[in-house]
């Protein structure tokens, strides 16, 4: 089965710009210097210029979904925002993914668990080689499906002071990650969940029972959830979803 590929909107983008890239490593700022960035499909939404000082959102799909697969979720994005789209290391059926065990496995849990968490410097060495590249203004927003929520669960946790925003979707927290970091909740961002209460791909629960570890350690999670909604993506869900994108990039 594949997990987290989201349904997919018409293939026309409609969107100002779209960029191919791949930052180099030596762009990466300090903080993550030894972290190889990833390749990305770069997308400008709001009808800004490609070279405009804009807000940056980082965006991660789901096993078996594309980073063109995933751009049509932001094509009625209207606030202007640089939007990166980034490539898994592991190919995936006709996709990518970010990991390959099976976190259904509980033996698997830890090794994932730390796939993720390198994966999430990864994923902020790309945030810092963009903005050494690209005029920026904040700090980037996180945002992924499925597996690139239990990712975007991965940055803000691991990496609180990095992002402005995080957005989950469909995915979950892992507690094995509770062991190698320490839990600053005085330093995160705004988490805000989405979940639909009929996906059997990802159940609500362990996205739940991540939120509530997380809870008792003094962090605040939004979970909002979306009756009858499976492990998919549909319009009433896409639109909270860039609701609160877009409150977000004009905070």
């Amino acid at each position: 089965m594949s997990v987290g590929r989201a349904r997919r909107a018409p293939t026309s983008l409609g969107l100002a710009a779209l960029i191919l890239a791949m930052p180099s490593a030596a762009a990466a700022g300090s903080a993550h210097k030894h972290a190889e960035p990833l390749p990305y499909l770069e997308i400008v939404t709001g009808g800004a210029a490609a070279d405009a000082e804009l807000p940056l959102v980082i965006a991660l799909h789901g096993r078996g979904d594309t980073a063109e697969g995933f751009g049509p979720l932001f094509r009625e994005l209207a606030v202007p925002a640089r939007v990166a789209i980034l490539r898994p290391p592991h190919p995936w059926g006709g996709g990518q993914a970010w990991f390959l065990g099976a976190r259904a496995h509980l033996e698997n849990r830890p090794a994932i668990a730390a796939e993720l968490l390198a994966l999430a410097d990864r994923v902020l060495a790309t945030a810092d080689a963009i903005r050494a590249a690209r005029p920026t203004r904040g700090r980037p927003i996180v945002i992924g499906f499925s597996q690139g929520g239990m990712l975007t669960w991965a940055v803000a946790v691991a990496h609180p002071r990095a992002v402005a925003a995080a957005f989950p979707i469909a995915g979950f927290f892992f507690p094995e990650m509770l062991a190698p970091i320490s839990v600053d909740a005085r330093a995160m961002p705004p988490i805000v969940a989405f979940h639909g209460d009929a996906d059997t791909v990802v159940p609500l629960e362990e996205d739940r029972r991540g939120a509530r570890l997380l809870e008792k350690r003094g962090v605040r999670v939004d979970m909002r959830v979306f009756p009858g909604v499976g492990h998919e993506l549909p319009p009433a869900l896409r639109s909270e979803i860039l609701a609160s994108l877009s409150q977000a990039l004009t905070r």
